[in-house]
């Protein structure tokens, strides 16, 4: 089977089979966005370590706890008088100074669940109440929009689409990289009995997925590719998404991982790598989109599925665990510190307790910076999609 007929066969049946949108329905629509407004998804896979991304440095009971993988001040960026960024984030020291880093501390949800499977269904479904998950928030959300930005969301770098970008009729776009999403014109569909039914309506949809994936790669191509990247892949990642944000009725929201978070020994050095490569592709995208004032329109949000737990562990590392930090960055944010400080001292089972539910953060994020409704996106008390945290400086 050639590249072709594998990235057809990936795309096609990643849309599903009578849920593609038609590209041409998309593009009318994009033009009532008068926002125009993007949004960039960036997971940290495994469970990132909050208490060493920003840490308590004041807070004596952060060494206490953590003898071997603490870090010390001159490893530290203080922020303000009691937290700081672990150093290897230094990238970000100007974006905290001039307002475009947001920090939400303590963010998760009630009766934590420490599997990665579950917990990471668990964000990217919006729902904790119910255990039926086949679908995710930004799927639910867009899919009510009808192409309110152009081309659907897409995920990068993987070549499966995870549940968040799932609605009932759609699985996602995915794309490995941009060279790799060769264009060919589908397989004819044979006539007579063949020519309707199934089999017409799977020809449909790869007819379709054909050519969303053509007017994906002829937006993406006509900007050219920005520079000061570093050369890591989510660097090229990025650099793509920047790339994506910027086209003509591109992609509304885009989504990409940094995996390798699940640091159960000898944390610190493989930690700290993680946080270079995520510090020095994130500070270079926003460089890049600030060239031209793409910033001012682009909200890049980082998260991951839990914490980790306050106690180092036997092996330099450390467990999984609850409650931690999301990250934004953008021009259109109320930047600093937002949220109390962890209180180490007020733990549930070794774990910290949460003061901010995620499906707070995504609902602020889908109605006032997308302005898209999210009612009825997300479950429990955040139903009605009326939940905020402050994030956005202005409404969409």
């Amino acid at each position: 089977m050639n590249a072709n007929r594998r990235e057809f066969l990936q795309l096609s049946a990643l849309m599903g089979a009578g849920a593609m949108f038609m590209p041409s329905a998309l593009f009318s629509a994009a033009k009532a966005n008068k926002t125009n407004r993007r949004l960039v998804l960036l997971f940290l896979d495994g469970g990132n370590d909050g208490l060493n991304t920003i840490v308590p440095f004041a807070d004596d009971l952060y060494r206490k706890a953590r003898p071997k993988i603490g870090l010390p001040m001159d490893q530290i960026i203080a922020l303000n008088a009691t937290v700081g960024l672990n150093a290897q984030l230094s990238a970000w020291q100007s974006l905290f100074d001039s307002g475009k880093l947001s920090i939400l501390q303590g963010v998760g949800y009630d009766r934590p669940n420490l599997s990665h499977f579950t917990s990471r269904d668990i964000w990217h479904s919006g729902l904790r109440e119910s255990e039926e998950r086949t679908s995710g928030w930004i799927g639910r959300c867009f899919e009510g929009q009808r192409g309110v930005g152009g081309l659907p969301p897409v995920a990068m770098g993987t070549s499966e689409s995870p549940l968040l970008l799932k609605s009932a009729s759609s699985s996602g776009l995915t794309l490995t990289n941009l060279a790799k999403l060769q264009i060919e014109q589908p397989p004819e569909m044979p006539g007579g009995r063949l020519a309707s039914g199934p089999l017409a309506r799977i020809g449909q949809a790869s007819k379709m997925a054909y050519e969303t994936a053509a007017q994906l790669r002829a937006a993406a191509e006509k900007v050219p590719a920005g520079k000061g990247y570093p050369d890591t892949a989510l660097g090229d990642r990025l650099r793509l998404a920047a790339r994506l944000v910027r086209a003509e009725n591109g992609p509304p929201v885009c989504w990409t991982k940094l995996g390798g978070f699940d640091t159960h020994a000898l944390q610190v050095g493989t930690h700290n790598s993680l946080l270079r490569q995520l510090g020095d592709a994130t500070a270079a995208f926003q460089t890049d989109l600030a060239i031209d004032g793409t910033d001012e329109n682009t909200l890049l949000l980082i998260y991951s599925e839990f914490g980790r737990r306050v106690f180092e562990n036997g092996s330099a590392g450390t467990d999984h665990g609850t409650a931690g930090p999301m990250f934004a960055i953008g021009g259109g944010l109320t930047g600093g510190v937002h949220g109390a400080n962890p209180n180490l001292g007020d733990l549930e089972g070794g774990n910290l307790k949460m003061h901010t539910d995620f499906r707070s953060v995504f609902s602020e994020v889908l109605r006032d910076w997308m302005g898209w409704p999210c009612e009825n996106i997300f479950d429990g008390a955040f139903s009605k999609g009326d939940a905020t945290v402050g994030l956005i400086s202005g409404k969409a």
